[in-house]
């Protein structure tokens, strides 16, 4: 399949299409015929499919069902099956899907997975795309789409992409690295720098290389931070309405490791009328105040190291731990009620949860997250951890060994699974059992946790028992 362009089409083909797209609001079901009509005999052409999605959506809406992110996680491997065995007839099956549900997650998937496959990163793109627009709060397909772009060259497409994705999940390192990738790229491209020849000879003269340098050249040192954000707040006081502003000082005091001044300002920024609307500053905001507690923390047992006697140090931080893990549970519950079908925040308050030793929930929350394959190993090791705590040993031995056997690399979340499962063990009065969990962990890492002393143990007491 290639890629064609609308106007490489048959002028006959371009007036049907212009005259289907005025007709959208009025009568969708005659745009969705005859743009169906021409992307089965054009199926490379991008534009035609991008407009027959819209008069789908007119028609049939974009309301998603309940159960539409616990599908996807489940058909994943079959998706990429289908793909593998034959990717035309797989998009294909996809359009008949989107026929009648438009917004059909695991169709999107296919179409994107496929144009990988076909090496057409623009139809990949374009489903990505579909992805980011009907479900905006999964942070993976604005990574994907980013990345798609970057596969195709098309650099400053993968920054838009990876932007937009900043915006609503500031932070977030895969899409850092995509922005990363992707400047690197349109930087070497745009200086033909992969050519041999001396570096500054590509360039025009001292002073746009001088240009160049400075453009390029980063705020690093607090000094220097802190004086930025001084003229900034100047700037603000001229125009207390501009989000990007504070968005800059933040930048800088968080360079200056001032992480109070840092949270004033965000939290001053959240009152202005785009800043109301931004979701991704409270998640910003509750990530600063977590650093900050994490701060008080460190430095209060650095105190405790230095002066271990000292009685107040210890209260404090005592107290300081407690407010944090309420603030973190807080957060997180906060951010599985607003975004019931993000997988990474079940896994998050699981986890919290189990921490907290609120066992029944945090298994929950668990359950939900293993169905994302991301993070299905990980939530089985902690389900298992929380049914042991709780004492029902069967179903934890259950859980962690479906856990081993699906991870096939000996990592270190292999060997905390196949250890919780020998503590299981142990606890259960299976000391056999548990000495053979420890011994293939010894086998591959003898130096891991206590291991070596488990199972020498074991056999001191086995040389007991028989003397």
């Amino acid at each position: 399949m290639k890629k064609v362009a609308l106007t490489e089409l048959d002028p006959r083909l371009q007036k049907q299409i212009t005259a289907a797209d005025q007709q959208l609001k009025t009568n969708p079901q005659y745009a969705i015929e005859v743009l169906t009509g021409i992307l089965v005999r054009n199926p490379g052409c991008i534009e035609v499919r991008r407009t027959l999605r819209k008069a789908q959506k007119a028609l049939l809406g974009t309301k998603k069902g309940l159960f539409d992110g616990i599908a996807g996680a489940l058909t994943s491997g079959k998706i990429a099956k289908a793909v593998e065995a034959d990717p035309i007839a797989a998009i294909a099956a996809a359009e008949e899907t989107l026929a009648k549900k438009p917004t059909d997650a695991n169709a999107n998937k296919t179409i994107a997975l496929a144009g990988i496959k076909l090496g057409f990163h623009d139809l990949a793109a374009f489903a990505y795309e579909e992805l980011s627009v009907n479900e905006p709060t999964q942070v993976q397909h604005f990574v994907d789409l980013a990345n798609v772009w970057i596969a195709a060259g098309e650099n400053d497409n993968a920054l838009v992409a990876a932007d937009k994705g900043l915006k609503l999940f500031p932070g977030n390192g895969d899409l850092q690295e995509a922005v990363r990738k992707a400047s690197v790229n349109k930087t070497m491209k745009k200086g033909n720098w992969e050519d041999k020849g001396d570096f500054q000879s590509k360039l025009k003269d001292k002073d746009e290389a001088l240009r160049l340098d400075q453009s390029a050249r980063t705020v690093t040192d607090s000094a220097t931070a802190l004086t930025q954000a001084a003229e900034i707040a100047q700037k603000i006081q001229a125009a207390p309405d501009n989000l990007d502003l504070y968005r800059e000082i933040v930048r800088m005091f968080l360079i200056a490791e001032d992480l109070d001044s840092a949270i004033a300002w965000l939290q001053r920024g959240r009152l202005t009328t785009l800043g109301k609307a931004d979701t991704s500053l409270e998640r910003q905001e509750s990530d600063l105040v977590i650093r900050r507690y994490e701060r008080i923390s460190k430095q209060l047992r650095e105190a405790i190291a230095a002066s271990p006697a000292d009685a107040a140090n210890k209260d404090a931080l005592t107290k300081n731990e407690t407010e944090l893990a309420d603030f973190r549970l807080k957060t997180s519950i906060s951010l599985v009620e607003r975004y019931p079908n993000d997988f990474s925040y079940r896994f998050e308050l699981g986890s919290l949860l189990l921490t907290a030793n609120r066992l029944e929930e945090a298994v929950q929350q668990l359950q939900y997250a293993q169905r994302n394959p991301k993070f299905r190993q990980p939530a089985l090791l902690a389900i298992g951890r929380a049914f042991t705590l709780g004492g029902k040993y069967d179903l934890a031995v259950e859980q962690l060994t479906a856990a081993k056997s699906e991870v096939q690399m000996m990592n270190d979340l292999k060997k905390e699974i196949i250890y919780s499962l020998g503590d299981t063990f142990e606890k259960m009065g299976k000391d056999k059992e548990a000495v053979d969990e420890y011994k293939i962990i010894y086998m591959a890492d003898s130096g891991y946790r206590d291991v070596a002393k488990k199972i020498n143990d074991f056999y001191e007491r086995q040389k007991g028992a028989s003397a």
